[in-house]
C-alpha cells in the first residue's frame, strides 16, 4: 500500500505536466497568456460577468446533499436531467467565445469534439464556423498541414503536423482526425491545403498509411479514427508492406499505463471502448487482446464507480484513488473524461443507474458555477462532450419511457 501510495508522486507531477485540463496546466495558461498567444483559455462571452481563477469558495458553494438533483421518480429525474444538460450545452455554445487571433487549433479543435460543425469562431471576417475557418483558410496557431503521399488508392494523402504534449498544435497521433470522428465530420468533406484540395478521408487514408511509423507510443486517437471512416476494413496495407489489422494496436493500448497516461488514461480507455464497439459490431470473438481490452475497461468503470465522491463527483485521480480538488478547472477536467469514456463505453442499461445520474448532475454544477470562469479548452469541451454523449444515448429511452 505504502509502495502505491509513493508512486503516486511520480503521477501528480506527470498530471500537472500533461493533463490538459488540470490546475497547473490552468496555471500555466494564465502565466504566460501575454507570451503565447495561443494559450488562452476559453472565456465567457461579454454577456456574462467577467471571468476569473476558480476559487475553493466557488467550490465550496456547491456543497449540500449529493443528491437534492435526484428528487422524484426515475422518469422524472431523466427528465430533469435532460433539461440541464441541454440548457449547459446550449449555454456553453452561446456564452463562451474562441477567436482566430487569440486561440489555437488545440483550443480551437477541443470546442470542435463537442459542437462539431456548430461551434463557432470569431475571425476577421465575423463569426464563422470553426470547421470551415479552417478547411477553407486555416488560419490560426497550431494548424499546420501538409500534402502526404501518393497512396495506393491513387490520391494523394494529407497529414497534420504531430507536436507531442503541445498546448497548440496537435498533441497526440491522429488526434485532430478522431476528433473530427467523434464530432461526427464527414470524410467527404474539403480540406485546403495552400492551392491543393484534400478530402478527410484523404487525411485518414495517410494515417493507415503511416501506422507502422508511428513516433509516440500511443493509438488511441488512431484507433478512433480508422474505425469511423473505415467501418468496414478490419485489415490494411500499409506503408511496410505488412497487412495490418487492430490486434497489436489493441494489445499495446489493453497494457499501457494509464496512471502515467494524458488525462488519467481516459484518452487510451476511450479508443479501448471504441475498438470494442467495433470489434461487435463485426462479430469477431473477444480473445487475446480483445479480451484484455474488455477487462480493462470493465476494471476502469468499476474503479470509477467505487472512487466516486460523495458528491457525486468523479475522482479527480480517475480510477486508481478517491480524491477531488478545491479548484473547478480541475474538477470539470476529472469528471468531464470519466464521463466521456463512462458515456460512450457503459452498456446503454447502465446509463441510467444512479451513480451515473449523480455524476451528470454534478458536473452540470461545475458547469453552471464557472459560467463567469476563464477555463481551459481540455477540460471544459472534454467535458461538454461527455454530456453529449450522454445525452444523445439516453434521450432514446426517454422518449420511449414518455410515450
Amino acid at each position: 500500500m505504502l509502495g502505491k501510495l509513493f508512486q503516486r508522486i511520480p503521477l501528480q507531477i506527470a498530471i500537472r505536466d500533461r493533463v490538459a485540463g488540470s490546475l497547473w496546466a490552468t496555471i500555466g495558461r494564465w502565466k504566460f497568456a501575454g507570451l503565447l498567444v495561443g494559450l488562452a483559455g476559453c472565456s465567457p462571452t461579454d454577456s456574462v460577468a467577467p471571468s476569473g481563477k476558480p476559487t475553493d469558495a466557488s467550490v465550496a458553494a456547491l456543497a449540500g446533499s449529493p443528491d437534492r438533483n435526484l428528487q422524484g421518480g426515475n422518469g422524472e429525474n431523466r427528465r430533469n436531467l435532460s433539461h440541464r444538460i441541454e440548457k449547459v450545452l446550449a449555454e456553453n455554445l452561446k456564452n463562451r467565445s474562441l477567436r482566430s487571433d487569440l486561440n489555437a487549433a488545440w483550443q480551437i479543435f477541443h470546442g470542435v469534439i463537442a459542437y462539431g460543425d456548430k461551434l463557432p469562431l470569431e475571425t476577421p471576417e465575423g463569426a464563422l464556423p470553426a470547421l470551415r475557418f479552417a478547411f477553407e483558410r486555416g488560419q490560426f496557431q497550431g494548424w499546420e498541414l501538409a500534402p502526404g503521399e501518393l497512396l495506393p488508392d491513387g490520391r494523394r494523402g494529407m497529414r497534420a503536423k504531430l507536436e507531442p504534449g503541445s498546448y497548440i498544435g496537435q498533441g497526440h497521433v491522429d488526434q485532430w482526425l478522431a476528433i473530427l470522428a467523434q464530432a461526427g465530420v464527414e470524410g467527404e468533406r474539403i480540406v485546403q491545403v495552400g492551392d491543393q484540395s484534400f478530402t478527410v478521408f484523404d487525411w485518414a487514408r495517410q494515417a493507415q498509411w503511416d501506422v507502422p511509423d508511428n513516433p509516440i507510443p500511443e493509438y488511441a486517437w488512431t484507433m478512433i479514427a480508422l474505425m469511423h471512416y473505415f467501418p468496414d476494413e478490419q485489415q490494411w496495407m500499409a506503408r511496410d508492406g505488412r497487412q495490418w489489422d487492430y490486434d497489436a494496436l489493441v494489445d499495446f493500448e489493453a497494457k499501457a499505463d494509464l496512471a502515467t497516461s494524458a488525462c488519467g488514461g481516459t484518452h487510451r480507455l476511450q479508443g479501448l471502448a471504441h475498438a470494442l464497439a467495433f470489434r461487435k459490431r463485426h462479430q469477431g470473438a473477444i480473445t487475446g487482446p480483445w479480451e484484455a481490452a474488455q477487462k480493462r475497461v470493465d476494471a476502469a468503470i468499476q474503479g470509477a464507480r467505487q472512487m466516486q465522491n460523495s458528491d457525486g463527483s468523479l475522482s479527480t485521480n480517475y480510477t486508481d484513488l478517491p480524491g477531488r480538488s478545491a479548484d473547478l478547472s480541475l474538477n470539470i477536467s476529472a469528471t468531464g473524461h470519466m464521463l466521456e469514456f463512462l458515456a460512450f463505453a457503459l452498456p446503454q442499461e447502465q446509463l441510467g443507474e444512479r451513480w451515473v445520474e449523480r455524476a451528470a448532475h454534478r458536473l452540470c454544477d461545475y458547469l453552471e458555477a464557472a459560467a463567469a470562469v476563464d477555463l481551459d479548452c481540455g477540460g471544459l469541451y472534454h467535458a461538454l462532450h461527455g454530456l453529449a454523449i450522454y445525452q444523445q444515448r439516453t434521450q432514446a429511452s426517454l422518449n420511449a419511457s414518455i410515450q
